[in-house]
């Protein structure tokens, strides 16, 4: 599982939304199955991000699971979950529809779970409407995201996201085609004959790389000693290319070598596994504290009260302003402990949520059942495992009410095959709605008394 915030989110959102809810991809090819609204109106969040006159409007990215079991692994139930864990990390101390809006699309079209979603980048509880940017730029928001996608990661006992350099240092080669945007298929192509020489060892250096560059019908504009500007040919603009791979003292031995270490399957150790967790819980701090000075607390001079003092120039007006500005200006001391536990219960509830049945085969791996125990050896037994249950099914009903709604607001523009289309996705949602009240009318029932069978 990993995070990925895209390079988007200037102009209307409404092209990003169109694009989420579309029954075809980005290159136009038509979409196995089609997209699931999880939480968010794409009406309201489109009006939301776009009322602000700011060239950034909102910010748009994926949490993606790896193909196959990891994938089929996730329960709808932890999806819930995982979006409130995540809007809790990233949005502390704020609320949905009061203090943020954002938008999330389920997509399984290429055959993976991605929770595609927009946050509008305006806070909505202040007049002024203030920006609100959950990924700020700068290595330590960086060194945030990664810590949560390294704590999820060893909660779900998936392999840790360990980067690719090469794949990473050539990504400006798939961005932008030698033969211009029309051939997608030759700056695939240029980036993996690129990846193949350095990983043989043709390319073994820097200035083998300038030279075969050049002889590709590269123009090479400029050459530092931490990048390289090339003109990539039917592109307009310069592109300058940083990075391990383009630096004058790059090691390709080494860099080859990491390329190889990064395909091998990594678990944290507990020793890692709680680094990152303080990492992640130091991130939340720093952001909780940033959120109530922000957005949560009232501003200078917005309210003004007279109290007695034991100095005689303490009633003098700008005293008294000065006073209260000070009182509205101190932060509530974050409360790490209450942080801490959220984030716990937050982590236990997505095991929780677990299907058996999709189990991973790492589950059995020592590390992972040595955890499993010293887990049961300091918290006992889980509690409540019926009534978390009933909890997540109600969210999921709730989650797909909103999207019945959505769909019946789309239908109403609707016509042709797309009015089919919605017509067909609205029925298969009252059937999931009638089998999940059903689930949980079983599951009310037996956690009244646990020994009488359940009804089938």
């Amino acid at each position: 599982m990993n995070v990925t915030i895209f390079p988007t989110g200037k102009g209307g959102s409404e092209s990003a939304v169109r694009y989420l809810l579309s029954d075809t991809d980005h290159e136009g090819k038509k979409r196995s199955v089609l997209p699931e609204i999880l939480f968010g109106d794409p009406t309201i969040f489109t009006e939301i991000a776009n009322a602000t006159k700011r060239q950034h409007k909102y910010t748009s990215g994926v949490i993606a699971f790896r193909d196959g079991l990891e994938s089929q692994s996730v329960t709808p139930e932890q999806i819930t979950t995982l979006i409130e864990t995540f809007r809790a990390t990233f949005l502390p101390g704020l609320k949905v529809d009061e203090n943020f809006a954002d938008f999330w699309v389920l997509h399984r079209d290429k055959n993976n779970v991605e929770l595609h979603f927009l946050v509008a980048n305006t806070e909505l509880s202040s007049g002024s409407q203030p920006q609100l940017n959950i990924h700020p730029p700068g290595e330590k928001n960086i060194q945030f995201f990664n810590a949560f996608s390294a704590v999820i990661n060893d909660n779900f006992g998936f392999a840790q996201v360990v980067p690719d350099p090469l794949k990473i240092a050539l990504k400006p080669f798939e961005a932008k085609s030698p033969n211009g945007k029309k051939d997608k298929k030759a700056k695939n192509d240029f980036a993996q004959v690129l990846h193949s020489e350095i990983v043989n060892g043709t390319i073994g250096n820097r200035n083998q790389l300038i030279g075969y560059m050049k002889r590709h019908g590269l123009d090479v504009q400029a050459v530092g000693s931490e990048f390289i500007t090339v003109r990539l040919p039917g592109a307009s603009r310069n592109t300058r290319l940083k990075g391990a791979l383009f630096s004058k003292d790059s090691d390709y031995a080494a860099l080859v070598a990491e390329h190889h270490q990064s395909k091998i399957p990594k678990f944290l150790t507990p020793a890692e596994a709680k680094v990152q967790k303080d990492k992640l819980i130091a991130g939340i701090e720093a952001r909780t504290a940033f959120n109530q000075h922000r957005y949560l607390t009232p501003k200078p001079g917005a309210k003004r009260s007279h109290r007695a003092s034991k100095l005689p120039t303490a009633n003098l007006p700008h005293r008294l302003a000065r006073c209260q500005d000070e009182q509205d200006h101190k932060v509530k001391s974050v409360p790490t402990k209450e942080i801490r536990s959220t984030l716990k219960d937050q982590l236990t509830q997505l095991k929780e949520q677990a299907n058996p049945a999709a189990k991973l085969p790492t589950a059995n791996l020592p590390h992972q059942v040595a955890r499993r125990q010293d887990e049961q050896d300091r918290e006992g037994q889980l509690s409540n495992v019926m009534g978390a249950a009933v909890e997540g099914l109600e969210a999921q009903i709730g989650s797909l009410s909103m999207q019945y709604h959505s769909l019946m607001l789309m239908l109403v523009s609707a016509k042709g095959r797309r009015a089919s289309q919605i017509k067909s996705q609205l029925m298969a949602l009252e059937q999931k709605l009638t089998a999940l009240n059903l689930e949980v009318e079983k599951k009310k029932i037996q956690a009244k008394d646990p020994l009488k069978p359940t009804i089938t």
